[in-house]
């Protein structure tokens, strides 16, 4: 049975778009390096969307002593001398006005070479340190990243609408999905592991070039095109790029040197676990609204006139190709800037 994704509930999205436009991707990196028995170099980088004066500082536990902190636009950095190591300790990452609705990635390496880590939500400022990390620590945070940097970009979201639409069939879905999926898992691992390098912000601006093509395709209603019978092809072309993405993403971050399969394997898999769950909502909101209208009486009928698909998919055209529009010229903009 098809799946025709009408792409109404684009219409709620854009009711929850300015939280989305809002809410950065990007978590506050908080890295601590122990260069001497309890003594540690720190650095706090933040998203450019948090204010100048706005800007987090950590608080240590009793018998540390922060020296040689210098701030700047994009965080501060600086030493911090303990009387016993941090290990099994508590620390909290402080605004001091509010936080802005961003999650904290902890990493501290040890002496011994260990690397703990921990991703804290926005409502959660405090970090209880390990003694000692686990694998499966290791694991559960870089799923959790992952999740939290699908889920927050809604430039990779829309593009993963378009491609709904496009394939509106549920076994040419799960072709196209899949596609993409593939794709920006190899660039994501090439650029994770530096076989590649490309910058990113040419990048940024062609994936927004990626989701204006899809708001065009959609929006001209010719189902006999390329992208309308292979939709397969253009989301692992895109998918390419997109993965560059995601890999900055992760780069902000870092992967743990000791399991570098390990933070990257579950890295991807956080990223695809957040995008199936976009996908099944998006189902579930589809036939949610398939019901309704079908229940609907003929005194009704302007607004089952408004539920045909030819409608549907050119408000869905313009609900995806007004904000990619705009990240274009914006990234275009920064690239031409450089």
């Amino acid at each position: 049975m098809k799946l025709r994704f009408f792409s109404t509930f684009l219409l709620a999205l854009a009711l929850f778009a300015p939280a989305l436009f809002a809410h950065d991707a990007r978590p506050v990196v908080v890295t601590i390096t122990e260069q001497l028995p309890a003594a540690y170099q720190f650095s706090i980088r933040v998203p450019d969307t948090v204010e100048a004066n706005n800007q987090p500082a950590l608080a240590w536990p009793v018998g540390c002593m922060e020296q040689n902190r210098v701030s700047r636009p994009e965080g501060s950095n600086g030493t911090v001398l303990c009387d016993l190591s941090l290990a099994g300790n508590l620390i909290t990452l402080d605004y001091p006005f509010y936080n802005p609705s961003l999650a904290t990635f902890y990493r501290l390496t040890t002496l011994a070479g260990d690397n703990i880590t921990a991703m804290l939500t926005p409502t959660s400022p405090d970090w209880n340190i390990p003694v000692k990390a686990t694998r499966g620590n290791i694991a559960l945070e870089y799923l959790a990243l992952g999740v939290e940097h699908i889920i927050g970009g809604l430039d990779h979201l829309l593009f993963v609408l378009g491609l709904l639409i496009i394939a509106a069939t549920l076994k040419r879905i799960l072709w196209t999905v899949t596609g993409f999926t593939i794709a920006h898992s190899i660039t994501l691992s090439l650029s994770s592991l530096g076989l590649i390098s490309i910058p990113i912000v040419p990048v940024e601006a062609v994936i927004a070039l990626s989701i204006v093509f899809l708001a065009f395709e959609i929006s001209r209603e010719h189902t006999d095109s390329l992208t309308y019978h292979y939709p397969i092809i253009i989301s692992f072309g895109f998918g390419l790029l997109h993965g560059l993405g995601f890999a900055s993403a992760l780069g902000e971050i870092g992967l743990v040197q000791n399991e570098i399969v390990i933070s990257l394997l579950f890295f991807n898999l956080g990223v695809e676990a957040g995008q199936l769950a976009f996908i099944f909502l998006v189902s579930i909101l589809f036939f949610a609204i398939r019901r309704v209208t079908k229940n609907l009486t003929l005194n009704e009928y302007a607004i089952k006139d408004l539920m045909t698909r030819q409608r549907m998919d050119l408000i869905a055209a313009y609900v995806i190709g007004i904000p990619s529009s705009y990240w274009l010229i914006d990234r275009v903009a920064q690239f031409l800037l450089i």
